[in-house]
């Protein structure tokens, strides 16, 4: 038995970055969507980017990448709530679940973890002039959670992110329903 919940933790990991993968994001939104069934409540995606991670790996190689992603991802474990879920979603981006968080909450909390790694020097060397690791950030949200769906809540996610993007990067847009909010 502690083999199996062994293995199964494993599956569900990211092997870099020692946070959940998709897979154990999957198990973590199935367990939350349980949970709100039978309690409701509201729930938060957050996806986070680092701007212009391919001129990061190109300039200082891709091992100093990797260090940038486990460095973030630590660092994003500890900003959030013990209940929030980070995971590597692919490449450098990460997804945060936060559950019993509305839409303003969400989006306070991605402007706080956006200013955060803004001010951290993620890397050795990173210039005294500016941060070296940007992120933008999306939040999507439903409320109130009846019928949740998680590709719903990604998607939501995933169109304010490209909203951030397009606007400059560093920064964090949501959307909620139809609209993109910042």
């Amino acid at each position: 038995e502690t083999e199996l919940r062994r293995l199964s933790d494993e599956v569900a990991t990211d092997a870099l970055t020692q946070i959940a993968n998709r897979r154990g994001l999957t198990l973590a939104f199935e367990t939350e969507r349980a949970r709100l069934e039978r309690e409701g409540g509201q729930l938060a995606v957050g996806l986070l980017d680092i701007d212009n991670f391919k001129r990061l790996n190109d300039s200082l190689g891709h091992a100093a990448g990797d260090q940038a992603l486990i460095a973030l991802a630590e660092h994003v474990r500890k900003s959030l709530r013990p209940v929030d879920v980070v995971a590597r979603f692919g490449g450098e981006e990460f997804a945060v679940l936060m559950p019993d968080c509305g839409h303003d909450e969400a989006l306070a909390a991605g402007e706080r973890l956006r200013e955060t790694i803004a001010s951290l020097r993620l890397l050795h060397g990173a210039s005294e002039t500016g941060p070296l690791v940007t992120l933008s950030i999306g939040v999507g949200t439903e409320e109130p959670v009846e019928g949740m769906n998680s590709d719903l809540l990604v998607a939501r996610a995933d169109q304010a992110l490209y909203a951030a993007k397009r606007g400059g990067r560093d920064r964090v847009l949501s959307r909620l329903g139809r609209h993109i909010c910042q």
